[in-house]
């Protein structure tokens, strides 16, 4: 645990202006029980105990656990966890709570699906490079396609590139990811991926016949098979489905 991949090092936003003016765009308040993915040097950190309840700061750096443990210890709504967030176990009792991060670009998908399938967090800020917040949303992708029966995925403003140290070559986002009731039984998670690995390959001969295709896309409206909605991609799981019975 304590050795950390350079690759995974973390652009730090410095600035207090910044940083609440980031959090403004959440609705943390101070009712709510936070968890933060990465809490580095605790720029964002000290921001959030101001703010929410009672805050979880999950870091990896053995080196930054023990600086910020020593810099909030008259602080009694925080604890600090020394872990790899691609490890930690997130609750999934009755207790609420949200997730905030400025998380490694390099590792982001892995995060995502962490939090998206692991974790019962109703509200997720994430602060994630822009190229890879559109992918989030582009249903050509399998990822896309995995998330949205999940969770409504939006940008809630830009982040430029000159907010942090050191500076990125690209400008970063900022998006919430929004729970919602699943689209996708449990049970039927293994089989939805493998329904959208083939739609994505467009290996639809492995899907449907010919005729089970032609009714499934007049039953889903699909004109363009090249330029699915999520909603459409699916109603056509279901359709599949369908027709396994």
């Amino acid at each position: 645990m304590n050795k950390i991949n350079l690759k995974d090092s973390q652009n730090f936003i410095t600035s207090k202006k910044h940083i609440n003016d980031i959090l403004s765009q959440t609705n943390i308040g101070k009712n709510d029980t936070v968890i933060e993915i990465g809490s580095g040097k605790g720029h964002f950190t000290r921001e959030l105990v101001k703010i929410c309840h009672f805050l979880t700061a999950v870091e990896i750096d053995t080196k930054l656990v023990s600086m910020m443990q020593r810099s909030i210890k008259r602080s009694e709504n925080i604890q600090v966890v020394h872990a790899d967030i691609l490890k930690y176990r997130f609750s999934k009792g009755n207790q609420p709570y949200k997730i905030f991060g400025n998380i490694p670009y390099n590792i982001s998908t892995k995060i995502i699906k962490k939090i998206v399938f692991e974790s019962a967090a109703a509200y997720c800020f994430l602060i994630v490079e822009a190229g890879f917040a559109k992918r989030l949303t582009d249903y050509r992708r399998t990822l896309g396609l995995f998330l949205f029966p999940e969770v409504d995925i939006k940008v809630l403003r830009r982040i430029p590139r000159d907010y942090f140290h050191p500076k990125p070559k690209v400008d970063s986002v900022l998006i919430r990811l929004r729970r919602k009731e699943s689209g996708i039984h449990s049970s039927d998670r293994d089989l939805y991926q493998y329904f959208v690995y083939k739609l994505v390959n467009k290996e639809y001969d492995k899907l449907f016949t010919k005729n089970q295709f032609k009714k499934t896309l007049k039953h889903t409206g699909v004109t363009n098979i090249n330029c699915l909605t999520g909603e459409q991609a699916l109603s056509m799981f279901h359709s599949y489905k369908l027709f396994l019975n």
